[in-house]
């Protein structure tokens, strides 16, 4: 794809709204559980919801932002933080503008250790290279640029009442979740205060001529194709362009296709959904998880700009189980489009000093018969433990024959650990522990299923479906959607255990035991 030059019509630019990296406007109210001291040394130019922005001394075309652990929905901050967030995020925005490349003009300038070079001396070294990076100081454009691949959201919304999304038309007919016939520029205002409200797409050309529009319509499709390389669907997206103060040329800037500004979904999941009888969006990898809980405590009827309702939302506790579940959301989705682990991105890619957390691996299986489609399997595991990558522990349980034994083994586990669990026939092993860890408030342990070879196709068979077929798929499976098989499935079942991140299937809802019913 050819460089996107942006463009130069400076005659225009003394009626175009323009703010320097948005350092006007009105800071957010923050919750004081998360209202952290600003670094000392330099001068906070502003506090966004999730991000600080500082000037950095001696550098007046440069300024370091900092990526926060910090929550916000429906325009509120929560008062909650959630674990490496922040780190995610900064590593999500280095690796779009890395594999973008030199298609599109980005503020990255530098990252990792390279941070440390526009510090003052005594700040460097001192824990921001995860979360900090430097960018050029632009002045940004007024609104967000958001595109649209699919309905849903408040795209929906808007369509519903007017068949229309920031004045384009669209075909009658759509349902949430439906592809849209092609992707359309949605863009909304920054507000200062309160919410973002759609604006018509041609009001931007009219400020920014069409190259806004052209250059977020075609980063949309390149980020679109890479995500379905990896079995992912980019539903919509928020860009934000800044001038470059020089040439008023369209640069790239702020978070860019991180699951803050974005909506990921499982491309399986939507083919799902798109034939239920009740179609729907499928379920997201990105905060939609977290404004769904806000929903049902009344957030998106919340009112930003009214201190009753700040008041309300920063009084509000998060549940642990909300928190512990988008770190593994924002983990699980960076995995899937990066194909590393955090950890190794920050070593491999930022080029800092990361040690990697000790992953713990629990193998069990229904047999000792099964040993010999282990073997290999083992070794690979045995190498790793012996250079210090894992730790790893081999049990022997049959569901069948020791369901006392199987149900201590689950109450025993440790909540910090992977299980490959493999099993013959019907493999109802691995079902049967995830149900047994379900019970005992142990569902985000991931249980990885191995169905074991028999004598027979027929003993094949039923032990991939009784793995695959399992109502709500707790138990996880291979990359093809299939249960891992034979003993080249159980190597490669060891080592996702090791290099994958998992997002375990959400607790099934509980559905009651009858007794004594009527006989016709």
């Amino acid at each position: 794809m050819p460089y996107l030059t942006g463009f130069t019509a400076t005659f225009r630019l003394a009626t175009v709204p323009y703010h320097n990296n948005r350092k006007e406007g009105i800071m957010p109210k923050l919750p004081h559980c998360v209202a952290t001291e600003p670094i000392p040394g330099l001068e906070l130019v502003r506090r966004g919801k999730v991000r600080d922005t500082y000037a950095l001394p001696g550098h007046p075309d440069k300024m370091l932002v900092v990526a926060m652990d910090r929550l916000s929905i429906f325009d509120f901050v929560l008062p909650a933080f959630v674990r490496q967030k922040g780190e995610i995020l900064t590593a999500m925005n280095i690796y779009w503008r890395k594999m973008l490349g030199d298609q599109f003009a980005h503020d990255l300038v530098a990252y990792g250790e390279k941070v440390d070079e526009y510090l003052p001396p005594e700040l460097r070294g001192k824990g921001l290279r995860k979360q900090a990076s430097v960018v050029r100081r632009l002045k940004m454009c007024s609104c967000e640029a958001i595109v649209r691949g699919y309905l849903t959201g408040s795209g929906l919304k808007a369509y519903n009442k007017t068949r229309s999304v920031c004045g384009q038309r669209l075909p009658s007919g759509l349902m949430d979740g439906d592809r849209l016939p092609f992707p359309i520029f949605a863009p909304s205002t920054k507000a200062k205060e309160g919410h973002d409200e759609h604006i018509v797409a041609d009001s931007v050309a009219e400020m920014y001529s069409a190259q806004l529009e052209r250059n977020s319509l075609q980063l949309f499709w390149v980020a679109q194709m890479f995500a379905q390389c990896k079995k992912i669907i980019l539903a919509d997206t928020k860009f934000e362009w800044g001038l470059d103060p020089q040439t008023y040329k369209l640069v790239l800037a702020d978070e860019v296709l991180t699951p803050d500004s974005s909506r990921f979904w499982d491309l399986a999941a939507w083919e799902k959904m798109q034939k239920s009888s009740m179609r729907s969006s499928p379920p997201s990898y990105d905060k939609q998880f977290v404004r769904e809980w806000g929903k049902t405590l009344g957030i998106d009827k919340r009112d930003p700009c009214k201190p009753e309702d700040v008041e309300y939302v920063h009084g509000l506790a998060v549940p642990d189980d909300v928190i512990q579940r988008t770190t593994q959301i924002y983990r699980y989705i960076f995995w899937r489009l990066t194909g590393m682990k955090l950890e190794r991105f920050q070593c491999r890619v930022m080029d800092l000093t990361v040690e990697l957390p000790l992953v713990k691996i629990h193998v069990v299986a229904g047999s000792e018969s099964d040993y010999p489609q282990m073997e290999a399997g083992l070794r690979t595991l045995a190498a790793m433990r012996d250079n210090g990558e894992i730790e790893c522990h081999r049990d022997t349980i049959s569901c069948h024959r020791n369901p006392d034994e199987l149900a201590y083994y689950a109450h025993s586990l440790p909540d910090d650990v992977v299980v490959v669990a493999g099993a013959g026939m019907a493999a109802a092993l691995p079902g049967v522990l995830k149900a047994l860890l379900v019970k005992e408030g142990k569902s985000q342990i991931p249980v990885i299923g191995v169905a074991f070879a028999g004598e027979t196709e027929e003993d094949n068979q039923a032990a991939r479906l009784s793995i695959e077929r399992l109502p709500g798929q707790p138990v996880l499976l291979a990359p093809d959607g299939k249960a891992y098989f034979g003993p080249l499935g159980f190597e490669n079942a060891c080592l996702a255990a090791l290099f994958h991140e998992f997002l375990p299937a959400p607790p099934p809802k509980n559905k009651p035991a009858l007794f004594d019913l009527p006989i016709p």
